[in-house]
């Protein structure tokens, strides 16, 4: 199957493909199973009440892009930061992590907020690929802060509560936006920028009062989820029809302009969706194949100490993430690291932070590279050429990933509070 795997991507089959046929021609060739399982097994990935999330906060996040809710966070983070050293660069980290916790999607954070701080800070004499870098890189923390979407499949495909996931990643979301905002402070000036004016005390008041309903909704979301008042997934469903009257209320919610935003993350998701579907066969015929019990053994083999297994895995995750997507990527190791949680007494929620944190790092360097490249798009620069500003705010992840996999009161004091 992994050598089928290989052949499909060399000649260039898209990844919920080649991951769906190689595991449907290995169960062919083994002829010992009924392939009434395979779709059995597709449907069965995405039948979950917890999965619902994705497409509402997939859609919440459009809704909340078109009625300019990311112009208002910016305007007011720009206000509020911009007269420091690297203050756009700033702005940008602050704006990311309030849309993070708002739509829960990197790539929706990376468009959304690129889209207007990279040619305004391109503008204002920063070089457009330390730009691309810090909202590629600070589009990461959506990953993390709640409502994150990879959160949710995580915690789908493992059983554990999606809300305290939820509260695990806070910790490590705020100390990574504060690591990369020093990071953006002390590189700033190297890479062209200027500080701009201070912006009086009125006018940022009168930029906060147009930025409260955008802040207003993160604490409507997770104060109903941590409240207890409503799920996750119910909570897509209440950010949705905040959206909705959000856009009523700004009058820039037309009938034509409800139909694309539907359709645009109807597409989105279901492109999703195939990825899921795909990377769940591969993974079924991985487990069938004693994958797991494999890697168990392998792991006991190098060492019994958890903190070098605990190494082990993050370095393969790290390797995994050159090559694959972060969705398919959950749904391929998550099945097959399960024996290895519970062989090492591994906490399941910061197993799962540094998981996630792990291959979402791989979605801001090549080859995968996705937010890079759409971060690269909106500059109009090569991506290669954006590699040397962004490695040092992949510095501050991989510390800050090796800091949640060894001091376990970042990822754990919350969720057991």
């Amino acid at each position: 199957m992994l050598a089928l795997f290989t052949v499909f991507l060399v000649i260039g089959a898209p990844l919920a493909f080649a991951m769906g046929l190689s595991a449907t021609l290995a169960l062919l060739i083994q002829g010992q199973v009924p392939l009434i399982i395979l779709p059995t097994a597709w449907y069965n990935s995405l039948d979950s009440f917890s999965l619902l999330a994705v497409p509402l906060f997939i859609f919440a996040g459009a809704l909340m892009n078109v009625v300019g809710i990311a112009e208002r966070i910016i305007g007011f983070t720009m206000s509020l930061l911009g007269h420091v050293k690297g203050g756009l660069a700033q702005a940008n980290i602050l704006t990311n992590s309030f849309m993070a916790a708002i739509s829960g999607s990197t790539a929706a954070d990376v468009a959304a907020v690129g889209s207007i701080m990279i040619p305004a800070m391109t503008k204002r004499g920063y070089r457009p690929e330390f730009g691309v870098a810090v909202t590629s890189c600070a589009s990461m923390l959506a990953s993390v802060f709640p409502p994150s979407i990879f959160m949710v499949i995580y915690a789908s495909l493992t059983g554990i509560s999606t809300s305290r996931l939820f509260m695990a990643g806070i910790i490590p979301g705020v100390l990574g936006a504060v690591g990369m905002m020093g990071v953006s402070y002390a590189m700033a000036e190297s890479w062209g920028g200027v500080v701009l004016p201070r912006v009086p005390l009125r006018q940022r008041l009168v930029r906060l009062r147009e930025a409260v309903p955008a802040i207003v909704m993160p604490v409507i979301i997770l104060g109903g989820i941590f409240s207890g008042v409503f799920t996750p997934t119910e909570a897509g469903a209440v950010a949705v029809l905040y959206g909705l009257l959000i856009g009523l209320a700004y009058r820039r919610l037309s009938p034509g302009v409800l139909y694309r935003v539907l359709l645009d993350s109807a597409v989105l998701m279901g492109g999703a969706l195939v990825i899921l579907g795909g990377a769940a066969l591969f993974s079924f015929v991985l487990v069938r194949g004693g994958a797991a019990e494999l890697l168990l053994g392998g792991l006991l083999a190098i060492s019994h100490d958890p903190s070098i297994v605990r190494l082990i895995i993050l370095l393969f995750l790290f390797l995994l993430g050159l090559v694959v997507e972060p969705v398919p990527g959950l749904i391929l190791v998550i099945p097959i690291l399960e024996p290895v949680i519970k062989a090492m007494h591994f906490d399941p929620f910061q197993f799962g932070v540094g998981v996630i944190m792990m291959l979402i790092l791989g979605a801001v360097h090549p080859p995968v590279g996705m937010l890079g490249m759409i971060a690269s798009r909106i500059a109009g620069v090569p991506f290669m050429q954006t590699i040397t500003a962004t490695l040092p705010f992949m510095a501050i992840w991989i510390v800050l990933i090796l800091a949640v996999a060894f001091v376990p009161v970042l990822t754990t004091w919350l969720p057991y509070l």
